[in-house]
């Protein structure tokens, strides 16, 4: 499911602005034609990828169907029946024989019926130093223990809103400490900007993932384990203008989850201070040497009692899926993925109101997307407060095939079933949605991109959709 109703952005009427946007669109298209002459296809070093896209989106309704636009990071508009668009992607990866190194990212896509103009998916830039990574900007960024392919997303952060602009400073990837231990760490400082109903939030991210078990590649087990933690804190309120703590002494608090000081407000004195949420996420990854299977479970928290209550995955209240990645040269079936999700509430215990705050009213959304599994919508109300539709279940399955460079289909097939919120629960209404896509490989860096969607249900009229692109790749 998807935000009801995706915030549209009021550009400001200055014909300066409405220049600077126009002429930004005009760069990327002209880029493009310029970049797709042989004759400059030679670029300097500091490049590691450099992509030029265009194409259109086009949908039978208004509501376009959800794998059109799910876990796009905000490049494709839910609401919009067709649209054109360009897309630049150009990144520098660091070397990890190199002990210190540099990094950056751009992905800027312009496209038109937009819910903006410019989309910035990356545009940050960082230093690396041995294992340790440090950017900030806005990067793209998978968390959580899922498969990296063929997942909705993680049930706390997916793939879904636009990326948020942090500072961030993490280890790369899973860095060994023992023979058979391995740490996954990351710390973030993020911001929300003016479109939430308390204005200039900041968000704070962590996480720490534990691997036990032998680094190699095609035998033995793995198990993994780890936290994941992420609270919405400080920023203005829009109704009354006042003002959160937001010094050292609320970020010590927000870290541990503690109280806040005479300074916050009554409910953060006496809970913790600011919206929290998070996940307890574990998995199991066999490996050989024709295949790998990995398994994973998580559920979702919003407080410390959360954490402890109940069991790890509790009735009502887990995210569970399953992976086979198949290694074996020349087999058509690479991939497959099945995941569940149920958010009905857990029998333990007063089940919580994930991703909705009775302060921070915008919930765990992003320029009008949810941030978490994008199974969850949201229903939108005046002044930026977002109510979440946390209560139902889903299920997905996505399958990878490989036949030849033209035809390397991905299939996926989804089911939810809504059944209101945590407050206001109603009786189940389902959905149904598919995608078909294939990412055509033809000559000198040239690749045709196909995809077909449709979705249907009780309350739902038959909605195709298709999206057609043409990508250069230079590097």
């Amino acid at each position: 499911m998807r935000v009801l109703r995706s915030i549209q952005v009021i550009p400001n009427k200055e014909s300066d602005l409405r220049f600077l946007k126009l002429a930004c669109k005009l760069f990327l298209i002209i880029f493009a034609l310029f970049m797709a002459n042989p004759a400059y296809a030679s670029l300097p070093s500091g490049i590691d990828t450099l992509e030029v896209s265009s194409g259109f989106t086009l949908s039978k309704h208004a509501t376009s169907p959800f794998w059109m636009w799910a876990n796009r990071q905000g490049r494709v508009n839910p609401e919009s029946t067709s649209s054109l668009f360009t897309r630049l992607r150009v990144n520098k990866n660091p070397v990890d024989e190199y002990t210190f190194d540099w990094f950056y990212g751009f992905d800027l896509t312009a496209g038109t019926n937009s819910t903006r103009d410019l989309v910035w998916t990356d545009a940050y830039a960082g230093l690396a130093y041995k294992n340790i990574r440090l950017h900030i900007g806005r990067k793209a960024e998978t968390f959580g223990l899922v498969d990296s392919l063929l997942t909705v997303g993680s049930e706390v952060y997916s793939h879904n809103a636009p990326t948020i602009p942090k500072i961030a400073i993490s280890t790369n990837g899973y860095v060994g400490i023992f023979d058979d231990l391995a740490v996954n760490a990351y710390l973030a400082h993020g911001w929300l900007g003016e479109e939430q109903n308390v204005t200039n939030a900041y968000l704070h991210q962590k996480y720490l993932y534990l691997r036990f078990g032998e680094d190699l590649p095609d035998q033995g087990l793995n198990f993994y384990i780890g936290i994941h933690h992420l609270a919405v804190w400080g920023g203005t309120n829009r109704s009354d203008g006042v003002t959160n703590p937001s010094g050292f002494s609320a970020f010590r608090s927000v870290f541990v989850g503690g109280k806040g000081g005479s300074d916050a407000i009554v409910t953060d004195q006496t809970n913790a201070l600011g919206n929290h949420l998070g996940s307890i996420e574990y998995a199991l990854q066999l490996k050989g040497s024709e295949r790998d299977w990995f398994f994973y479970a998580h559920t979702l928290f919003e407080d410390v009692s959360g954490i402890w209550g109940g069991l790890l995955v509790k009735p009502g209240d887990y995210f569970l899926g399953a992976s086979m990645i198949n290694k074996q040269q020349g087999s058509r079936l690479k991939r497959i993925n099945i995941e569940y999700i149920d958010t009905r509430g857990s029998v333990f215990g007063e089940p919580d109101d994930y991703f909705y705050n009775g302060y921070y009213r915008s919930g765990w959304t992003y320029q009008g997307y949810g941030i978490g599994h994008s199974f969850i919508s949201f229903t939108e109300l005046p002044n930026y407060t977002f109510i979440p539709q946390n209560r139902l279940q889903g299920a997905n399955v996505g399958v990878a095939l490989a036949f030849s460079d033209r035809f390397n289909p991905i299939i996926r097939a989804a089911w939810i079933r809504q059944q209101g919120s945590i407050t206001e629960p109603r009786p189940g209404i389902d959905h149904y949605a598919f995608a078909l896509s294939n990412n055509s490989t033809m000559s000198e860096g040239w690749r045709l991109n196909q995809e077909l969607y449709f979705d249907v249900g009780q309350s739902i009229k038959f909605n195709p959709g298709i999206i057609i692109s043409v990508t250069k790749s230079f590097f």
